[in-house]
């Protein structure tokens, strides 16, 4: 791993170890309770046992996780890191205990308070990844910390089952092994460096909402970092809707028993845990939220080729396999921004967020299920359609909201393998003012190549019949042309002058069409009449040449062509 040069590598291994033992804890634990209170109150319990099993395992993080985000930026996470791994391996005696004597009431409480365990983890396992490595390596440290997790997550659906089988329903045997797994965490947990504690002044408060509320409106004034908070908690929403949705569908669509159908979620796994590191290798010392944007489109492809292929073992094996890996993929940039554009005193509760709404999502997901199934009568494949559906539609949506971040990413490592822009001169300033002319929108896009924080402005009166356009896509702002040319061109600048002033280059772009050809000639009669009070208002040529760059017009400052590849 060479792109932990320059970082404290052996802390973060150690935490690595930490989280792959917490995760493979929770997971053999959770199915230890399950099979133990099955196997007590018999089969016919199971779905009661699933379902009440589960609630309590999610319930904690809803009701702990902003507490703990508060915790992470008042104390060290290195020291919270230890605590909880100290809690576990009590929580795990206390569970032996209750295994032993067959304790229902004592099984469930040890689960709760794995749960809360977990919960209290969450914000200091992240939130301290960017104190152990440099900012650079954020996203491959992410993909390495996600692949093992869920390599933990297979490994632990395995052992859960094949402990049970070969010790012949040893339950206490199997708790045993969880109290020796606790007490590995909490050894590699001390291998982690010392962090200092963040400080901050913000107490925790019982009324965790109100806090949430909070952190939300604080994130609201970091550009996309609501739809990072959105996207990760939707990641997860849509992880808990196939892991859920895939027993009855291997049951209904391909006639195996609900046991192959859980192995069915380890294609899923193993492909998450893929395209977790593949993510990180390709935002190589950049956080890409891009490669994110590029990923929920495939998702949501895959989640309907499980609808059409649902006959067929293969197909539903690689589909699977291959949703993972854009999952894996889709996941790790959004955990990554949250990490690297979070103010550090405030990281922790931003991070606690995320985790709440993701396991909102895992609630929501166990709700989706029971409305296509039992309340609408629908099968198991079409579920899967449905959230191809959803998915479809909200990635448009997360696209369009963070497209100040998805088009720079688009550009460098797409468009412009088809479509060159070639610049005469360099353009001198990022706040500079572009007026371009173009039959193409590829041409307007492939200026994010030189000027990543840019807008465009558009005088275009066909989208008045789209007047939601304006809020879905952030970086692209239409402007309806005025009945006077004039106050258009001044809504255009007055526009213009507004995202200047958020350190944004601006483009005025001109659609160049048949039916709006005198259009664009009376624009430009109107620039050539408004150039000298241009020239009047702000003093020489030369400042003017720094701010206004007009193309494909006939005083050209600097030069722009545009030109297929070959």
């Amino acid at each position: 791993m060479r792109w932990l040069f320059r970082t404290d590598f052996r802390s973060f291994y150690f935490l690595n170890a930490t989280q792959f033992l917490g995760a493979l804890n929770d997971n053999i634990f959770k199915l230890l309770v399950i099979y133990l209170l099955i196997n007590v109150k018999g089969p016919s319990a199971a779905n009661s046992v699933l379902s009440l099993a589960g609630a309590i395992f999610v319930i904690p993080f809803l009701l702990f996780s902003s507490g703990a985000g508060v915790l992470a930026d008042r104390s060290s996470k290195r020291n919270i890191i230890v605590f909880t791994k100290v809690f576990e391996l009590v929580t795990m005696s206390f569970g032996l205990i209750a295994v032993y004597f067959e304790w229902e009431i004592g099984a469930y409480a040890a689960l709760f308070l794995m749960g809360t365990q977990s919960a209290i983890f969450g914000p200091s396992k992240y939130g301290i990844i960017p104190e152990l490595v440099d900012s650079k390596m954020v996203s491959k440290a992410n993909g390495s910390m996600t692949s093992f997790t869920y390599l933990a997550i297979i490994l632990g659906t395995f052992l859960a089952s094949f402990i049970t089988d070969i010790t012949d329903k040893n339950f206490v045997f199997e708790a045993g092994f969880c109290v020796v797994i606790a007490i590995l965490g909490l050894l590699t947990s001390l291998g982690i460096s010392r962090t200092a504690p963040q400080n901050s002044p913000k107490k925790i408060n019982p009324v965790f909402l109100y806090e949430i509320y909070q952190t939300l409106r604080f994130s609201w004034k970091i550009p996309h970092l609501l739809p990072a908070i959105y996207s990760s908690a939707f990641f997860l929403f849509i992880g808990a809707f196939t892991q859920l949705n895939i027993i009855p569908f291997a049951m209904q669509s391909l006639g195996l028993s609900e046991v192959g159908g859980g192995y069915l979620f380890l294609a899923t796994a193993v492909g998450i845990a893929i395209g977790a590191v593949l993510s990180g290798q390709l935002s190589k010392d950049r956080v890409e939220p891009g490669i994110s944007c590029i990923c929920g489109f495939f998702i949501a492809f895959f989640f309907f080729l499980l609808f059409f292929f649902s006959w067929s073992l293969a197909m539903t094996i690689v589909t699977l396999g291959l949703l993972g890996v854009f999952g894996g993929a889709y996941l790790i940039p959004f955990d990554s921004f949250l990490q690297v554009n979070s103010p550090d005193e405030k990281r922790g509760q931003i991070i606690a967020t995320a985790n709440f709404f993701s396991f909102i999502g895992v609630l929501v997901a166990s709700l989706s299920l029971y409305l296509f199934s039992e309340e609408w009568g629908l099968s198991a494949a079409t579920g899967f359609a449905l959230m191809g559906a959803l998915t479809l539609l909200s990635n448009i949506v997360t696209t369009g909201r963070l497209s100040g971040l998805f088009f720079p990413f688009f550009v460098h490592k797409i468009l412009k393998r088809f479509r060159k822009l070639q610049l005469a001169s360099p353009i001198p300033d990022p706040s500079t003012i572009i007026i371009l002319r173009s039959n193409s929108w590829f041409d307007a896009i492939l200026l994010f190549s030189c000027l990543p924080r840019l807008k465009i402005l558009v005088p275009e009166h066909y989208f008045r019949r789209f007047p939601w356009f304006n809020g879905l896509v952030e970086c692209i702002r239409i402007i309806p042309p005025e009945p006077d040319m004039r106050s258009t061109l001044k809504t255009l600048f007055g526009q213009a002058k507004r995202f200047q002033g958020q350190n944004a280059a601006v483009c005025l772009f001109f659609h160049k069409r048949e039916d709006s050809e005198e259009i664009i000639e009376a624009y430009t009669k109107i620039f050539d009449r408004l150039k000298l009070e241009i020239l009047f208002a702000h003093g020489t040529k030369e400042s003017v040449q720094k701010r206004f760059l007009f193309f494909h017009y006939k005083q050209k400052f600097i030069t722009l062509s545009f030109s297929n590849t070959p």
